[in-house]
């Protein structure tokens, strides 16, 4: 990497520090060796060990964070700051939820998208309702819980094809209805769900989702 003199230089050096990010903020995926450098020498050292491929990648998520607003770098800044203080444990996990993020087709993330924008337009005292109607199903009895699945996914199954794609159809209508800043925002909102270990958070969405198709079974979206 070259280094120049001037306003070059720092841009350079700010580029150096940026290897000190934890990757994983920024790839959502990380190398079970990742760890945040200390100093200039240690990231100078990382870069000198990376594929071109692998630098070619962080000059991008370099250019990404250049453009970036500056609210939206705070943002940023904060979710580095985060990992950072995720135990070995949290992040561990937060690799594994990612794992499985990549595994699922095109459409199950489009469901997970679409319990998240349903659980984002819950009201607080909503949101709080049905966490501790979640709390009550985990406390009953393993037997309990399987049968209750089976009739909600039974339910789901009545539903025709076309009043899924319906539903489909009415979650992309209110994502263009949002501003690129709110598309933005929620894009990490979810990822950063994701990236904390969001399981027990996803799990009231499944419920909440889980009414809604009880709520409007048989019904035309």
């Amino acid at each position: 990497m070259k280094m120049t003199t001037g306003m070059g230089y720092v841009r350079c050096v700010f580029f150096v520090m940026f290897l000190a990010t934890p990757v994983t903020a920024w790839t959502q995926s990380a190398p079970q060796g990742d760890a945040p450098v200390q100093n200039e020498r240690e990231a100078l050292g990382r870069w000198q060990r990376m594929t071109p491929e692998e630098k070619q990648q962080l000059r991008e998520r370099f250019e990404r964070w250049e453009a970036m607003p500056s609210d939206d770098k705070a943002e940023m800044q904060k979710k580095f700051d985060r990992w950072r203080r995720m135990s070995p444990d949290e992040k561990a996990r937060a690799r594994k939820n990612f794992e499985r993020w990549q595994q699922l087709s095109p459409e199950q993330r489009e469901r997970l998208r679409e319990r998240w924008q349903q659980w984002r337009e819950l009201s607080p005292e909503r949101r709080e309702a049905l966490k501790r109607r979640f709390k009550r199903f985990r406390e009953l009895p393993p037997e309990t819980r399987q049968e209750l699945r089976e009739k909600a996914r039974q339910r789901f199954e009545r539903l025709t094809t076309e009043e899924k794609q319906q539903r489909r159809e009415r979650f992309r209508e209110r994502m263009e209805r949002l501003s690129p800043r709110e598309k933005q925002a929620l894009r990490e909102k979810f990822r950063d769900r994701r990236q904390r270990g969001g399981q027990e958070e996803q799990r009231p969405s499944r419920e909440q989702a889980r009414e809604s198709v009880e709520k409007n079974d048989g019904k035309q979206y």
